[in-house]
């Protein structure tokens, strides 16, 4: 609609998309336009319009059809005509569209709860999309071929249960194939009955949060510690108690110490995100013991633990449990791809059940879409043979960035010696600091155009350590030294040449026995 500046000239619908093979009819879709200009505030009161004439050839229509638009809006009280018969904007109808007031940024609504508020208040930069986004897989070679395939194959000809609501579980076929899949690769043995299909770990833990804590109930999280975890936590009320990580995971004395009355602990002992350490035999017995001598849930969020590039594969803290205490987070956001959305927990029967009922009051179930096709993905061992491949392709991705931060910051930056996952942690040295922090260095990186996430940003209190945590799932082998290249002139290191490769080599394998 074109709105005029001069009062004295009127405005037409010129332009107005009519819906011809729409089931609504012609003078409801004016009416809806017009009142739609009208509550916006395109048109302001005393607008005057052209004549129905005018208008019914501006839009190919009859004239009865502008007329019976016109009668609608009169009756709602939006039109009023003029002493010469002419049609123009009630004044009524505008007096409460004048322009929202704008809030500041980050501000919540007034009307929104104190604990939506707390949520929007935690300070946390993503860093999506970047070449060093922590955790993001690299989907180039994902197998689309034969996802497709089946994709095209289950809902060609779909059954007719298989359209209708599926159980809150999620598809049995699915929950069949995520045990057998866990027992091969993670050594978790488990039943199908014990596996509940999610949207993914975030999604988990929301559920998983309503149904274990009251409002004020305290819960261990890491420190440094995944940041999302805490949002959900902190949406469902918990009051938060950072428990510090050191190089065997999670210090249960000092959790214990902190918060003696907790109600659950959330965890990532086989790869801690940030940090990358896991958490060892001696620890994780005595997180066991203390969560099940005093009624505490404990959620494991297996984190990246399927890409372990060196050594055996780490239990899982759910293989240890005997009394039915720990509840394990697994998605497919990273052997696959983030936007499938598709995860799943693992838990006693008992748990499932009660889960499951309340789900069902809520969310009813995830989307079945992607369920059967996934089922079949894994059954016939494209995960697997994907997982595999993806495993050698980030171990080398993982040595050409070690091999570039030796390179180029060899005394700025020290390399943490975790094996594990997508991502690595490189530690300021004292010579660093002096210069920057790592929120500096971040910010600095970013005005450069590159993103990379300081290592402050997940600690809930005072940051005691400084860094950078570097992604590397996208990072191509041959862009590592360019881009550490960039990020030392960014940040002010002394090395500028690009060494030879025995001087790489010595340095990296300083770097890591430093880490």
């Amino acid at each position: 609609m074109d709105k005029d500046r001069h009062p004295s000239k009127r405005v037409s619908l010129a332009g107005m998309h009519i819906d011809r093979t729409s089931a609504v009819p012609l003078h409801l879709q004016i009416a809806a336009h017009i009142r739609d200009c009208i509550l916006r505030g395109v048109v302001s009161a005393g607008t005057q319009f052209l004549g129905s004439r005018e208008i019914a050839r501006e839009l190919g229509c009859s004239r009865t059809v502008v007329l019976t638009a016109w009668d609608l809006l009169y009756a709602e009280g939006y039109l009023e005509s003029t002493p010469r018969g002419r049609v123009m904007v009630a004044s009524v109808a505008t007096s409460h569209a004048d322009a929202p007031s704008v809030a500041p940024p980050g501000a919540a609504p007034a009307h929104t709860s104190k604990r939506w508020q707390s949520l929007l208040g935690l300070d946390y930069e993503t860093n999506w999309p970047s070449v060093f986004a922590p955790g993001a897989p690299d989907i180039s070679t994902f197998p689309f071929k034969e996802w497709s395939r089946l994709l095209r194959q289950t809902w060609q000809n779909p059954r007719e249960h298989e359209c209708l609501d599926l159980p809150p579980e999620g598809h049995p076929r699915l929950r069949s194939e995520i045990a057998n899949f866990l027992g091969s690769v993670r050594g978790l043995v488990c039943s199908p009955e014990e596996v509940v299909i999610t949207s993914g770990t975030s999604g988990a833990l929301d559920f998983c949060s309503r149904m274990i804590l009251d409002p004020g109930d305290e819960v261990w999280v890491e420190e440094p510690g995944f940041v999302e975890a805490r949002w959900a936590l902190t949406a469902a009320g918990a009051k938060l108690v950072p428990i510090p990580v050191d190089d065997k995971g999670l210090v249960v004395s000092e959790g214990i110490r902190r918060a003696p009355g907790a109600r659950l602990i959330v965890v990532t002992p086989s790869h801690q995100y940030p940090l990358g350490v896991s958490m060892g035999l001696e620890r994780r017995l005595e997180l066991l013991d203390w969560a099940n001598r005093n009624d505490v849930w404990v959620i494991e969020d297996d984190y990246n633990s399927e890409f372990r590039h060196q050594d055996s594969m780490i239990a899982s803290l759910r293989s240890l449990d005997r009394e039915g205490r720990v509840i394990y987070f697994g998605t497919f956001s990273k052997i696959m791809m983030p936007n499938l959305r598709l995860g799943y927990i693992v838990a006693n029967r008992h748990f499932i059940a009660g889960f499951s009922k309340g789900r069902a009051r809520i969310d009813v179930h995830t989307s079945g879409i992607g369920q059967l096709a996934l089922a079949e993905f894994m059954r016939e061992g494209h995960l697997l043979r994907h997982l595999r491949g993806m495993r050698r392709v980030y171990a080398s991705r993982r040595k050409a960035l070690i091999e570039a931060i030796a390179a180029w910051m060899p005394d700025d930056l020290v390399v943490s010696a975790a094996v594990t996952g997508l991502h690595l942690v490189a530690e300021f040295t004292d010579a660093m600091r002096a210069r920057m922090s790592d929120r500096e260095a971040a910010a600095s990186l970013k005005q450069a155009g590159i993103h990379v996430q300081p290592l402050s940003q997940n600690f809930l209190e005072q940051p005691t350590r400084q860094g950078l945590v570097f992604g590397y799932g996208r990072l191509r082998v041959e862009d590592a030294s360019p881009l550490l290249a960039r990020i030392a002139a960014c940040t002010g290191s002394g090395s500028r040449n690009a060494p030879s490769e025995a001087a790489i080599s010595s340095r990296t394998v300083r770097t890591i026995k430093r880490g």
